[in-house]
This record gives C-alpha cells, sequence and structure tokens, in this order.
C-alpha cells in the first residue's frame, strides 16, 4: 500500500512538474515568438493594434496592422498565422508555416514627390544583412480587400481593382529570392477579382468586370476601353489627330500564361489568346491638323517593346468593328464596318531575335464588308527583320456599290452604282514603298461626283468621270495591274495598305 502510495504521489509530482515546466515552455515560446513579430514589425515602424500568440494552438494573430514605404501604404485588418512549425523556429529559426490568412488587406501606392513621402520602413544600410532563414507558407489565403494606385492629387485613381480571394500554395522565401523582383516562389496561385479600373490615357479608361488567374490560365470578363469624352468634347483636347476608341470585349482567355523579370526587364509569355465576342468603334476627325510624327511598322513597334513578349497565337471570333471618319464640316462621317471578324495572329514574339529560325508573324482575317460582302486578308512580316518587310494579300466579292456610298459621299464627295463582282490584291513592301497587282472585276459601275454641299450631283463633272470609267468589265476580262505605291511615314500601315488598294481600283477603272 505504501508503495503504491508512494508511486501514486511520485506519478503526480512527475505530471505535476511535467505540467509546470510545460507551461514555462509554452510562456517561453509564447513571449519568444510574440517578441520576435513585435520587433520585426517595429523594425520597419509599423503600427499594429496587438499581437496574440498561442503556442498550444500553434497560431498567432496581428491586428490592424499598416506600414508605409515611398508612397505606399497597407492595411490589413488581421493576419492570421496557423500551423506553425516550432521546433524548427526555436532551433534552426527557420520558419515553416502551415497557413497564412490575411483578411481585407487595402494596398494604397501614391505617385508622389519624394519630400511627401512619408515611411515607415527606413532607408537600407550600405552592408545588407545577408537573409539566412528559410519561409515557407504552405497555405497562403487572402479574402476581401483592394489594390489601389493614385495621382498626386489622392482622390483620383490611376488604377482600382477589388479583390475577392488569393489562394496559393507552397511559397518559399530564401536568401536566393529575396535578391529576385518577385521575392518568393510558389508553386499553385488562384485568384478572383471581381472589378477592375485603370486610367489608360487621358482620354480613355479601361475596365473588367472580373478577372480571374487559376495557376497558368486567366480569364477576363466585360473588358472595355471607355472614352471620357463625346465626340465633340473629344476634340477640344487634341491639337492634332487622334482617335477616338471605344471597345468592348465579352471574354479574353490566356493559356499557359507565365511572366518573368530578367535584369529589370519584364517577359511575358502564353501558348493561346483568345478573344470572343468585341464591339470596336473607332472616330476619327480629320478636320484637326494631322499628326507629323513617324508612325513605325507593326514589325518595328513589337520588336522595340519595352518588355519581351512571347504569345504563340492569337484567335479573335465574333466582333463586329467600326471606323467613322468626318472630312467635311456640316456632313456626316464616312464609315466602314466589318462584322462577322474572325481571325487568328501566329508567333508574335521578341524573344531570341537573333537566331536564324526566328519564326514570321502571320496574320489572318475574315469578315463581311458593310455587312454584306465577305472579305479575307493575309499578312505577314518578320519582328525581327529591320527592313520591317511584309507581304499582304486578301479578296473581297459581291459588294454593292451603293453599300460603301455611306463612306464616299462623306468622305469623298463621290456616288457609286453598280456591282464589284470580285477583287483580289497582293502587295509586298517595307516602310518606305511597296509594288503588287490587283485584280477588279465590276458590273455597270457609275460614279456621281456631288457638288461641294452634297445636296445633289454635278452633272457635267459625273459625266465626264462615267466616261473613262472602263465600265461592264466582267470577271473573266478583268486582269491584273500592276502598281507602286510611295509610303506616307506619317501614316498608319492601315493607311498604307487602303492607299495600295485604291490606286489599284482607281488604275482598274480608269
Amino acid at each position: 500500500m505504501k508503495k503504491s502510495l508512494k508511486f501514486a504521489i511520485g506519478a503526480l509530482v512527475f505530471i505535476g512538474l511535467l505540467a509546470i515546466g510545460f507551461l514555462v515552455f509554452n510562456n517561453y515560446a509564447e513571449k519568444k515568438i510574440r517578441a520576435s513579430l513585435e520587433t520585426s514589425l517595429k523594425k520597419v515602424n509599423a503600427s499594429f493594434e496587438k499581437v496574440d500568440v498561442k503556442v498550444l494552438n500553434r497560431k498567432a494573430e496581428i491586428f490592424q496592422p499598416e506600414f508605409r514605404f515611398k508612397g505606399k501604404v497597407l492595411k490589413v485588418d488581421t493576419i492570421e498565422i496557423d500551423n506553425i512549425h516550432l521546433w524548427d523556429y526555436l532551433t534552426k529559426k527557420n520558419l515553416i508555416i502551415g497557413d497564412l490568412n490575411i483578411s481585407n488587406p487595402v494596398i494604397k501606392i501614391y505617385n508622389l514627390p519624394p519630400d511627401d513621402q512619408s515611411d515607415t520602413i527606413p532607408k537600407k544600410p550600405e552592408k545588407e544583412t545577408e537573409f539566412k532563414n528559410e519561409v515557407l507558407l504552405k497555405r497562403v489565403k487572402i479574402i476581401g480587400g483592394s489594390f489601389e494606385i493614385f495621382e498626386k492629387d489622392s482622390s483620383q485613381h490611376r488604377l482600382f481593382t477589388s479583390l475577392k480571394k488569393l489562394r496559393m500554395e507552397n511559397v518559399h522565401i530564401n536568401a536566393r529570392t529575396v535578391k529576385e523582383s518577385v521575392p518568393f516562389d510558389y508553386e499553385l496561385i488562384r485568384m478572383y477579382c471581381d472589378s477592375l479600373f485603370y486610367d489608360l490615357d487621358d482620354r480613355h479608361t479601361m475596365t473588367a468586370s472580373t478577372f480571374e488567374m487559376d495557376n497558368f490560365d486567366i480569364l477576363t470578363t466585360d473588358f472595355r476601353i471607355i472614352p471620357k469624352y463625346s465626340r465633340a468634347e473629344h476634340q477640344k483636347t487634341i491639337r492634332v489627330e487622334k482617335d477616338r476608341y471605344n471597345l468592348k470585349i465579352d471574354t479574353i482567355r490566356l493559356n499557359n500564361f507565365n511572366w518573368n523579370v530578367d535584369k529589370d526587364t519584364m517577359e511575358i509569355t502564353n501558348s493561346f489568346t483568345e478573344i470572343r465576342g468585341g464591339d470596336f468603334r473607332i472616330y476619327r476627325d480629320k478636320l484637326q491638323p494631322d499628326d507629323p510624327s513617324i508612325k513605325p511598322m507593326y514589325s518595328k513597334t513589337i520588336r522595340e517593346l519595352p518588355i519581351k513578349l512571347g504569345i504563340d497565337s492569337v484567335r479573335v471570333s465574333h466582333v463586329y468593328l467600326r471606323y467613322e471618319e468626318k472630312v467635311r464640316q456640316g456632313r456626316e462621317p464616312g464609315l466602314v464596318e466589318f462584322s462577322g471578324l474572325n481571325g487568328t495572329i501566329y508567333h508574335l514574339s521578341n524573344i531570341g531575335m537573333g537566331r536564324k529560325a526566328f519564326p514570321e508573324t502571320h496574320v489572318i482575317a475574315h469578315a463581311n464588308l458593310m455587312k454584306q460582302a465577305p472579305v479575307s486578308m493575309d499578312l505577314k512580316f518578320n519582328i525581327a527583320d529591320k527592313s520591317d518587310r511584309f507581304e499582304v494579300s486578301g479578296s473581297m466579292n459581291d459588294l454593292q456599290a451603293s453599300q460603301i456610298n455611306n463612306f464616299l459621299e462623306p468622305a469623298m464627295n463621290v456616288k457609286a452604282e453598280g456591282v464589284i463582282q470580285s477583287m483580289n490584291y497582293y502587295f509586298a513592301g517595307n516602310a518606305y514603298q511597296a509594288q503588287g497587282n490587283m485584280k477588279v472585276a465590276y458590273e455597270d459601275f457609275k460614279v456621281e461626283v456631288l457638288k461641294k454641299d452634297g445636296s445633289e450631283k454635278n452633272k457635267i463633272v459625273s459625266a465626264l468621270a462615267n466616261l473613262i470609267v472602263k465600265n461592264k468589265a466582267l470577271s473573266e476580262k478583268a486582269d491584273y495591274k500592276s502598281i507602286e505605291v510611295q509610303r506616307d511615314r506619317s501614316k498608319s500601315f492601315w493607311n498604307y495598305l487602303w492607299t495600295c488598294i485604291k490606286n489599284g481600283a482607281l488604275k482598274t477603272f480608269l
């Protein structure tokens, strides 16, 4: 009995001592982790409400932390650290965390002059201490929050996005990653934003209803470029001709999207981009003075981008394109529209341009001109070729001349009748000149040259014009005409192509 009692008392004492020891260890560990977190926060002069550590639950919470650094502000409701691997931290100073949960972070970036920037994070000393620890965050979850960029006027957003949720897995931070532009590695990321706003330029904004990222795939819905001003007000904001854009795209999908930063240069790659369901309206008032600046060819523009770009293919489907051009005061603008626009772009890249087998960019497109005539275009150019050579060919069929009077009457003071049965063209050139040929088959084609006010036809000039038009040309009699065009380098590539086609048509008709 005495032995049993002694054993029982001894066991109780041992358990008591063990409990006391555990409580002491628990208290020590909690204080050590809390002190470490508070010290880290104080090093960057971050404000916070409190830090709570519960070792038994392997959990820590930071309430209401706030950071300021070089015009950047980060405010968070709570940061919750769960499933802390205590042994690794206490023995090796390595931080392994099962779950990091962040609630409602608000990130604000202000483009302020240096004197106006209040920092909580001090400048780094000349000799930086090496990051020796390993950090592994097995699961990171962010719920709610926003990301905002402001101009000098802090009430005006340059960018705003509302974050619904973000999830990352196996986030690694070590001595190597902290030297990179993105100071961590990760194996999985999923993100969902339910609104996006970007102040694109002085005359347009960009918005999207949703933005989703599922690891290497991205989906954006209801993407828009919206003009800030009416057509009349737009003209008051410019000194030379500038297009007014109004764009809506139902969905944009990017597959196998990836990006990295190498030597301060961003590189973006993806295997496939799909743009589906679009309405693009362009308005230009040519009553403004011309913009005399040189417009580069597409090959040069992509070649000299400030980022590295590698897109295998882009598919565009179910797009409506409308171009309006106001040429005369008091007259309606000329109108050209393409419906049912579908096309594919292959090899859109400026990566590795020095290699011999650098792929050619190839654009194939089909649409209906003025909702009636089938048109096609095939364009090829080499982004690595500094002479900016290109080849373009295309066709059009069954266009009633009356369908293009919406453009001819206000823009060229001409009205047409008859049918263009077919048109085929081929041009090759560079940034300065192009040569090629064109064949047009038409029947009963007549023109009316209108008076200056466009109210009625000028009978004498119209009669003279029709005398020199080769009327009743049929498909089997039509032949190719050689064309040479000198490019006006202050105009776009599309103006260049239009000049080639216009000169070919005039040579055919006359």
